[in-house]
């Protein structure tokens, strides 16, 4: 049971891992190409690449705009959060070590006769 408990804890911390890095991908990728563009051409200041695309992809809407440059943040808070209280509900809910081999002694299946 605490095998499988594990696999879902760990399948449940690899999904949210695999949300943080898609929301903060756009975000990596820009300032990979800013610090790049700025290394080539130190004269110029570099531009931001996701909030040159975002305000080509949202015209002259600002509300999607904000959307686009602020919701995978948003996201990314989130994502975090949740790790955060996950990570102390399981420490708080903790059940301690794996049984001792005196407490597993002691216990009596209901199938197997008691023998005192």
């Amino acid at each position: 049971m605490e095998e499988r408990r594990g696999l879902n804890l760990g399948c449940i911390v690899a999904g949210l891992g695999l949300v943080l890095s898609c929301c903060l991908l756009p975000y990596l990728i820009s300032s990979v190409y800013s610090v790049v563009g700025a290394l080539v051409n130190g004269s110029q200041a570099p531009t931001w690449l996701w909030g040159e695309l975002a305000n080509q992809l949202a015209g002259e809407s600002n509300l999607l705009y904000i959307l686009l440059t602020e919701a995978p943040i948003c996201c990314v808070g989130t994502v975090g959060l949740l790790v955060i209280i996950l990570g102390v509900v399981l420490l708080l809910g903790g059940t301690g070590g794996p049984p001792s081999a005196q407490e597993q002694d002691l216990e009596v299946s209901p199938d197997e006769p008691y023998v005192g």
